[in-house]
C-alpha cells in the first residue's frame, strides 16, 4: 500500500512539473529541460561514470577526455529534452508534420506493398518516442514492444501517449504471440536494438568490442520472411526533427548465418549513426558488461 501511494504521488509531482515546463515555447522548454540535464549529470555520479566509461569504449583515445565529458554531459541534456518532448506529445501531435522530415519512407512503402509487414529497427537516440509518429503521420499500421516499468502510472500514462499516435502497443511480457499477429496482419513492429540483451542476446562486436546484442529482430525477420528495416530519430534543432529510415535488410534462406550476420549489420549501422550523432545517443545504459554479469 505504500509503494502505491508513493508511485501516485511520484506521478502527481512529475505531471506537474511537466506540465509546468510545456506551459511555455518548446525553445523555453527545451532550455529549461537541458538545465535539468545539467543538475542530473551533477548530481548522479553513477551515471555519469557509466556514461564516460562507454565513450571510453567506443572512442578511446580518439576523442580528448573533456571531449566526452562534453558528450556526456550533452547525453543528459538529450535524455531530459527528449522526455520533455514526449510529454508534450498531446501539444506537438497535430502540429508534427510541420516539424519533421522523413528520409526514406520509401522503404517502409515497399515493405508494406510486400503485405508481410515489416521489423522496425530502432535504438535510444535522439527523441526516439516520437518514431511513433509514422503512425500517426504516414498513416502505417505500427507496434510497438516494450517493457513494464515499476511504476504502474507511469507506465499507463506513457501507453496512452504511445497509442495517441496510433501505436498498437505490445506488452513485452506477452511479446511473441502478439509480433506474430501484427505481422501477419502487415504492420511495421518497432523494437529497440542497442540495449544489453544479457542471456538472450548474441555476442557481437559493438565500437570493437563484443557485447550481448538483442538477434530478436533478426530472428523475426527469418522466421516471417518479413523485412528488417533499421531506422532513427534524430533532433535537428529545437522543435525540428529528422527519420532516417535505411534500405531493407532481407531475410537471406541460403546464409545459414544469417540472423547474426544481420544483427551484426544493424550493429554497424547504428555505429555509424552514433557517430554522427553523438550527443543524441544514451550513454548512460550499461551497453558493455562481462560475461558473469549475465543473469
Amino acid at each position: 500500500m505504500k509503494n502505491i501511494k508513493w508511485n501516485f504521488i511520484e506521478y502527481i509531482f512529475v505531471r506537474a512539473i511537466m506540465a509546468f515546463i510545456n506551459f511555455f515555447p518548446i525553445t523555453i522548454a527545451t532550455w529549461i529541460a537541458r538545465r535539468v540535464g545539467d543538475i542530473l549529470f551533477l548530481a548522479l555520479a553513477g551515471r555519469r561514470k557509466t556514461a564516460i566509461g562507454n565513450l571510453n569504449i567506443a572512442f578511446g583515445s580518439t576523442k580528448s577526455n573533456r571531449e566526452k565529458i562534453r558528450i556526456a554531459l550533452e547525453s543528459f541534456r538529450n535524455l531530459t529534452t527528449s522526455f520533455m518532448e514526449f510529454f508534450r506529445l498531446p501539444k506537438f501531435i497535430k502540429i508534427s508534420e510541420k516539424h519533421i522530415r522523413f528520409q526514406g519512407a520509401e522503404h517502409m512503402d515497399h515493405a508494406f506493398a510486400r503485405g508481410k509487414g515489416f521489423i522496425l529497427a530502432m535504438c535510444h537516440l535522439g527523441p526516439w518516442e516520437y518514431m511513433g509518429l509514422i503512425s500517426y503521420q504516414k498513416k502505417y499500421h505500427t507496434a510497438i514492444l516494450g517493457r513494464p516499468i515499476k511504476n504502474p502510472y507511469f507506465y499507463e500514462w506513457i501507453k496512452s501517449l504511445r497509442r495517441m499516435m496510433g501505436l498498437y502497443y505490445i506488452d513485452k511480457d506477452t511479446g511473441p504471440k502478439a509480433i506474430f499477429s501484427r505481422l501477419k496482419k502487415n504492420y511495421g513492429v518497432g523494437i529497440a536494438i542497442d540495449q544489453w540483451a544479457g542471456n538472450y542476446g548474441l555476442w557481437i562486436d559493438f565500437f570493437g568490442r563484443p557485447t550481448s546484442t538483442t538477434a530478436i529482430p533478426a530472428e523475426f525477420a527469418k522466421r516471417t520472411n518479413c523485412a528488417l528495416i533499421p531506422a532513427y530519430f534524430v533532433r535537428v534543432s529545437s522543435g525540428e526533427y529528422e527519420m532516417h529510415i535505411e534500405p531493407e535488410i532481407l531475410p537471406d534462406k541460403s546464409d545459414k548465418n544469417w540472423v547474426e550476420n544481420a544483427t551484426k549489420k544493424l550493429n554497424h549501422l547504428l555505429e555509424e549513426k552514433i557517430r554522427a550523432y553523438p550527443e543524441q545517443w544514451m550513454w548512460t545504459h550499461k551497453r558493455w558488461k562481462n560475461k558473469r554479469h549475465v543473469i
